[in-house]
């Protein structure tokens, strides 16, 4: 064999054996599923039997901060143990309400993503403390994807808010 039938061999020969290994387990950025939010699963609450025990009045209820120290406050009208008004609302860190402004910095959408996420999360907001006075029970209040803090803040303060009531 000549020098170059050795070489041609031997690229064969290691392309070959190289074929023959184990699939290589790296991972790139693609294959990743990206997720800053982990999917909350609230407790099993008993509505009906808090609204059994609740006095007539309106009841306030505070989330714990999220990460960022921005928190969630619910009030909650009950009348004949029943809910007949409910409205929640979010709040940045320093006490500033979520509107149409939240995700703008300052006043400018910056980001646009960002500000779409951000006011996603404001409709949610919108949306949970309705939902509540038309389901009567706080475990059948879905939450939106995209607006999983949110969606925790709502049920943290609306449970203290029915607890508070029972009193």
């Amino acid at each position: 064999m000549t020098k170059y039938g050795v070489l041609v061999a031997a690229g064969v020969a290691s392309v070959l054996i190289g074929g023959c290994g184990t699939e290589s387990s790296v991972t790139t950025p693609a294959d990743k599923k990206v997720s800053n939010e982990m999917e909350y699963m609230p407790p099993q609450i008993n509505t009906k039997e808090l609204l059994a025990k609740a006095k007539d009045g309106t009841f306030s209820g505070i989330s714990d901060p999220d990460d960022r120290g921005a928190y969630g406050k619910i009030s909650i009208t009950i009348k004949d143990h029943q809910i007949i008004a409910s409205t929640f609302e979010g709040y940045k860190k320093d006490g500033t309400l979520k509107d149409e402004s939240y995700g703008k910095t300052n006043g400018e959408i910056e980001n646009k993503i960002y500000y779409n996420k951000a006011q996603l999360a404001v409709s949610a907001i919108k949306s949970y403390g309705e939902a509540l006075l038309q389901t009567q029970e706080l475990n059948k209040v879905d939450g939106i994807s995209g607006a999983t803090v949110s969606y925790k803040q709502f049920f943290e303060a609306a449970q203290r808010a029915l607890e508070q009531a029972s009193l």
